[in-house]
């Protein structure tokens, strides 16, 4: 069976899940996998270079949008890379200045 994964474009869609509520300058995306228990699927990656957290989601379809947002705790643990307000999620998020490390690389 092949190892589910997922492609640049639902990585990029992450990136601006989070950078709608933190100031991101790279991430690197460490591990991707389904529990086989819940059947849910854990990502886990690095910000910054030194703030580790990770998101879980029910389905992959999950992935596909670009207009969500997400908030990484524990709230002290990221208050430093915090933005004042956040970007609405009906609005487009530029990544273009962020520093993405794709899976497998």
């Amino acid at each position: 069976m092949e190892k589910e994964t997922l492609t640049r474009e639902q990585q990029d869609n992450v990136v601006r899940w989070i950078a709608r509520n933190y100031n991101v300058e790279s991430i690197e995306f460490m591990t991707f996998n389904k529990d086989l228990k819940t059947g849910s699927y854990h990502l886990r990656f690095k910000l910054n270079k030194d703030h580790h957290s990770g998101i879980t989601v029910n389905t992959l379809s999950e992935f596909d949008s670009s207009y969500e947002s997400v908030r990484l705790g524990a709230l002290e643990d990221f208050h430093d890379i915090s933005r004042r307000s956040a970007i609405p999620k009906n609005e487009e998020v530029d990544i273009s200045h962020i520093e993405v490390t794709y899976l497998g690389e």
